[in-house]
């Protein structure tokens, strides 16, 4: 953008919130607006990478049998596609733009983290691109991936534009993810609470108001561009019987392990193709498509452009045998595509994994069962929620996603069962999702939004509030109340005669004595307190003190002098961490650094 073009659109700008700012608009419509122009962009990316998708498909898959006749056209030219494909895509991604390959969420929460959301205006172009030429030439990844980091590229771009703070170029970028996710699958809740509970893990409605607003729009650009149904057409199923919930329960608990075993898979092939096989980088995704392809000319259920078999599951109209055989080839070809650096998402395999499993699972159900048990149909859609949750370590978006992917909500209650029970399973196994294992492997550590890798390097000890509340382990219960009254902390170190950490009282320790009177006044802080409690200690990091304090759900700690000695020093409290660390993150921003 040339100084001149700049000086006037920053004049614009100025000028139009000086009018916002006259108009006496609230204070976050400046945002909400910005909001609806990302929403309003990412709705037509979600067109645009449909129309990359259908021209390499059919360039590939018609034009050229058309061209060479259908007696010198071989079926084994499919297995060549996606390795094409795959080579245009190394190409691509090394000369112009390496953090597009992949499935691509795991690049856009890793940019919130690390740069506060700035990501190079060239990457949605090139995600288009690059995921048009990976899921048209038969590779095994789904859209929602690639649209996902377009919309976050489109919500950066626009926010540098526009020059906004970091707090809000975060918000805009979970604009663009909603928005994209939102447009690729027509469900715009599901986009709006997968951004909030995966990307940003930002709950407030500062977030929440500009988020909806890009996510409706997107949606409502996608039923018009592209189509207004829900993707998958099936029948209306319901709950058989009561006995039904444990089958369920079981087909969620399995299909939590059928879910570790995909991300295992991924980033096995992934860790081989990056550390291993000695090859040029443009000359890996060329391998993988190979190997994909491979694998689709025995299995062409497999390739990312066919989601047919879906609703031939949903339908109950697959065998139970190829059932099995492709919940494992699916698995192997999204390994191999995504692995390899191709380009694409993981959802629409997940949901292709799940809908294999569930209707496998619904199939065996019958045959021990059969007066008590739903058609597989139905067991195929509670696994595609089953799947989808246990490789995110996200129930409520998965279940509200297969809700809208599908408009079925009479089976709502044993997808919500199945979803729950597979995120707990998959999470007991391997804590990090599928998202969170990947920017594992980037050295990245990112947990409830935080830069952990930052959190580590900074010492509590600047932190401790020396003059903080305390309670006497002789102190009577309405002493207590009267300090509950005048603190804004609802959490309290217990100290003895000697000064040393004995215990801490919170508000969920009053609650229960509040409605036994007449026994409180007999109380002390000795009888309430908690003895079970995490302390600090001056060496530790702000990263040791957040994940103690989240796993008490406490707002402070006690800092002692050491574990063996529990003589008080202080507290540190998680809002004064809140402040060290944007204060932290604010200066490496602005540095670079």
């Amino acid at each position: 953008m040339s100084v001149q073009i700049r000086k006037r659109f920053n004049t614009f700008r100025g000028r139009f919130l000086k009018r916002l700012y006259e108009l006496n608009a609230p204070g976050d419509l400046y945002i909400i607006l910005l909001a609806a122009l990302i929403g309003t962009f990412t709705g037509f990316g979600a067109y645009l990478l449909n129309l990359i998708v259908n021209f390499v498909h059919d360039i590939l898959f018609v034009y050229t049998r058309q061209l060479v006749g259908p007696q010198y056209y071989s079926d084994f030219l499919r297995i060549l596609f996606p390795a094409v494909g795959g080579l245009a895509v190394g190409l691509l991604t090394f000369y112009l733009s390496p953090e597009v390959k992949g499935h691509g969420i795991p690049s856009v929460m890793e940019a919130i983290a690390k740069s506060g959301g700035y990501i190079r205006k060239r990457v949605s172009i090139l995600t288009s691109i690059n995921s048009g030429l990976t899921i048209g030439s038969g590779g095994s990844a789904g859209k929602e991936g690639p649209i996902v980091q377009i919309g976050a590229a489109i919500g950066s771009s626009i926010g540098q534009i526009f020059h906004v703070s970091q707090r809000r170029m975060k918000i805009l970028v979970g604009c663009g993810t909603a928005a994209g996710l939102a447009a690729v699958f027509n469900a715009p809740i599901a986009g709006v609470v997968f951004t909030i509970e995966i990307i940003l893990a930002d709950f407030s409605l500062k977030a929440f108001t500009p988020i909806t607003v890009a996510s409706v729009i997107a949606t409502a650009i996608s039923h018009y561009m592209i189509d207004s149904s829900p993707i998958f057409h099936i029948p209306t199923y319901s709950l058989n019987s009561p006995w039904e919930f444990p089958i369920y329960l079981v087909m969620g608990l399995i299909g939590g392990i059928l879910s570790v075993i995909f991300i295992k898979s991924l980033y096995g092939v992934e860790d081989f193709f990056e550390d291993r096989l000695k090859l040029p980088l443009y000359v890996k995704p060329a391998i993988g498509g190979l190997l994909a392809g491979l694998i689709g000319y025995w299995y062409p259920q497999v390739y990312g452009f066919d989601d047919s078999v879906i609703h031939h599951a949903l339908l109950g109209q697959a065998g139970i045998m190829l059932l099995l055989i492709l919940v494992f080839v699916k698995i192997l070809a999204t390994s191999f595509t995504l692995g390899s650096g191709n380009t694409g998402g993981l959802f629409t395999p997940s949901l292709f994994i799940g809908a294999m499993y569930g209707a496998f699972f619904g199939n065996l159900a019958a045959m021990f069962f059969p007066d008590i048990v739903a058609p597989p149909g139905a067991y195929a859609l509670v696994g595609m929620g089953v799947i989808v949750a246990g490789t995110i370590h996200a129930p409520l978006s998965a279940f509200l996603i297969i809700f809208e992917v599908t408009g079925d909500y009479q089976i709502i209650l044993p997808l919500m069962l199945g979803a729950v029970a597979s995120t707990l399973v998959a999470n007991w196994i391997e804590h990090r999702s599928i998202y969170t294992m990947k920017l594992s492997f980037l050295s990245e550590r990112i947990e409830h939004g935080w830069n952990m890798e930052l959190l580590q390097k900074i010492n509590i000890t600047a932190l401790i509030r020396k003059d903080a509340d305390i309670i006497r382990d002789k102190t009577g219960f309405n002493q207590i109340l009267d300090i509950f009254m005048k603190s804004r902390y609802t959490t309290f170190p217990v100290l003895n005669d000697q000064n040393k950490v004995v215990g801490v009282i919170t508000l969920r320790d009053l609650r229960p004595i509040l409605r036994e009177q007449q026994l409180a006044s007999f109380l002390l802080a000795v009888d309430i307190m908690n003895e079970n409690f995490f302390v600090l200690e001056p060496e530790n990091t702000l990263a040791e003190a957040l994940k103690k304090m989240e796993m008490d759900d406490f707002e402070l700690l006690p800092v002692v002098e050491s574990q063996n000695n529990m003589q008080f020093l202080g507290v540190v409290t998680k809002d004064d961490i809140l402040k060290r660390y944007l204060k932290k993150d604010l200066i490496l921003t602005e540095t670079g650094s």
